[in-house]
């Protein structure tokens, strides 16, 4: 018996310990945007709350790379290309010069669903496939498991990094200005179920 108040004593001690902390980490998870070797990551944050149905709704950050190499993943492919919507007709992307999130009408002309990685019409392919004389992008968007064809209009003029995904990144940080990262995970490049 006394073992037992003994230890809800020092759990509840234990417990009130832990709430005084002042902890400021976090972890964010974004879209890769711009990358400098050694220095730096910025990312489009996905806002979302829903798993797997991710949100890049302009809020952006920069985030210093871990001073330990071993903390960093692999390094990310940038892009400008956050999302592709069939049923609104629309495409968001990233625009460097502004620093911000645009969402551009689109016309699709070919949305091709239920097709994974290893598909043929995917596996192996280079995308985004820009065709400036049928004025169509064409990319996978592995998050709608589908290949989608579209028509962007006037800003097909835009360079061919904003119709690429940048990487999926997680960032873990405890630093106050929550700029400093602890550990850089690539989810996209990074298989956690492999042995």
């Amino acid at each position: 018996m006394k073992n037992r108040i003994l230890m809800t004593a020092l759990l509840a001690a234990l417990s009130f310990a832990l709430t005084a902390c002042d902890y400021n980490g976090g972890v964010e998870q974004g879209r890769a945007v711009a990358f400098e070797r050694g220095k730096d990551v910025t990312l489009v944050l996905d806002t979302s709350k829903v798993r797997n149905k991710p949100l890049y709704n302009g809020k952006t950050a920069m985030y210093k790379l871990p001073d330990d190499p071993m903390d960093m993943g692999p390094e990310p492919a940038c892009g400008g290309l956050l999302a592709v919507n069939p049923e609104k007709k629309t495409v968001s992307v990233y625009d460097p010069a502004a620093k911000s999130v645009k969402e551009l009408p689109v016309e699709f002309t070919d949305v091709q669903k239920d097709i994974d990685a290893r598909h043929p019409l995917v596996a192996g392919k280079t995308f985004p496939m820009v065709d400036k004389e049928k004025q169509t992008v064409t990319v996978y968007a592995p998050t709608l498991r589908s290949l989608v064809t579209f028509n962007p209009g006037a800003a097909i003029a835009m360079p061919a990094e904003t119709w690429k995904f940048g990487d999926e990144i997680r960032v873990s940080f405890r630093d106050t200005a929550r700029t400093q990262t602890t550990r850089f995970m690539n989810i996209t490049k990074t298989n956690i179920f492999r042995r």
